[in-house]
C-alpha cells in the first residue's frame, strides 16, 4: 500500500437494510430465490472484474448477513479468495456493517483512507482502482467520481454507454484519519447526496464501470447510447458470450428513446 493511503473496496452482498424488502418487480429481496440469482450475477459479472484489476493494491471487503446459508457463504468465499487482500465479513445489519468498517479504517496504517464501492451484481473497469489512486490528493472528504461507464440490460440484451453520470454509485471517498473525528465512508451516505464539506473530482475515463440491469434490481432502467463494440467483454475480463446483444431489442430501444425525446420536445414547446 501507499504510505499515504490505504484503499478499501466495499461490497454489501445481502446485509439487511431498513426499507429494502422488495425489488422493482415487487418480489421480496434477500430470500433464497433472490440469493441464488445474485450468486449467479456475482460470479459472472462482479468477481471477475475485481480479479481483472490492473492494480491489486487494495483491500476488498465483502459484507454478508451473518445468517447466510453455509453453502452460499462458501460460494462467495471461493470467489473472493481469488482476489489478494480480500475478506468476507459477517454482520447482522447495515448499522453493524458501518461500525465494523469504521473500526477497520480506524486501524489503517496510513494517514488517509480511500473507500470505494461496487454492488454484488455490477463490475469495474480494469483501471478503476489504479485511476482512483492516481487521482489521490491529501484532502479530507474528496470524492472521485467516474462519469463514464457501460450499462447492460441482461433481460433485453441491450448494451449501452453512459457518458455523463454525476454522483453515481461508483464513487470513492478520500478521508483523513483524525483522532476523535468519525469517518463517513463511501457507504455512509446516499451517493446522490455527497456529505457536507466534500469536493467532487469528476474523471471521464471511458468504460470505468459496468452496471447490470436485470429483473431483480431495485429501480434501475436502461438508458445511454447503444454500444456495439463486441470486445467489451474482454475489457472487463469477462468470458466470451457474457454480454450477448440483440439487434432487434437495441433497435426498439433506440426508437423508443427517439420517440420519448420528440414527445418531451413537443410538450415543452
Amino acid at each position: 500500500m501507499s504510505g499515504k493511503f490505504t484503499h478499501y473496496l466495499i461490497t454489501r452482498f445481502n446485509v439487511p437494510v431498513k426499507n429494502w424488502d422488495r425489488d422493482k418487480a415487487g418480489k421480496p429481496v434477500l430470500d433464497a430465490a433472490w440469493m441464488q440469482e445474485r450468486l449467479v450475477l456475482f460470479k459472472k459479472y462482479c468477481a471477475p472484474t475485481i480479479r481483472h484489476q490492473l492494480c491489486s493494491d487494495f483491500v476488498w471487503l465483502v459484507y454478508c448477513d451473518q445468517l447466510t446459508a453455509a453453502e452460499d457463504l462458501e460460494t462467495i468465499r471461493q470467489e473472493v479468495s481469488r482476489v489478494r487482500n480480500a475478506q468476507v465479513r459477517l454482520v447482522a445489519e447495515f448499522h453493524d456493517l458501518l461500525s465494523d468498517l469504521k473500526g477497520i479504517l480506524a486501524d489503517a496504517p496510513t494517514p488517509f483512507v480511500i473507500t470505494s464501492r461496487v454492488d454484488n451484481d455490477d463490475g469495474l473497469g480494469p483501471m478503476f482502482i489504479q485511476e482512483v489512486q492516481g487521482h489521490f490528493e491529501p484532502h479530507d472528504r474528496q470524492i472521485i467520481n467516474f462519469t463514464k461507464g457501460v450499462l447492460y440490460d441482461a433481460h433485453r440484451l441491450v448494451l449501452t454507454e453512459i457518458r455523463n453520470s454525476r454522483f453515481n454509485h461508483y464513487g470513492s471517498l478520500i478521508e483523513e484519519r483524525v483522532a476523535d473525528q468519525p469517518l463517513i465512508t463511501v457507504v455512509g451516505y446516499p451517493h446522490g447526496r455527497p456529505p457536507e464539506g466534500s469536493n467532487v473530482t469528476d474523471v471521464d475515463s471511458r468504460f470505468a464501470w459496468l452496471k447490470i440491469i436485470h429483473e431483480r434490481n431495485m429501480s434501475s432502467r436502461t438508458n445511454g447510447v447503444p454500444l456495439m463494440e463486441f470486445d467489451i467483454t474482454r475489457h472487463f475480463g469477462l468470458q466470451p458470450g457474457d454480454l450477448p446483444q440483440s439487434l432487434t431489442s437495441t433497435a426498439i430501444f433506440v426508437v423508443h428513446r427517439l420517440l420519448s425525446r420528440l414527445k418531451r420536445k413537443f410538450f415543452k414547446s
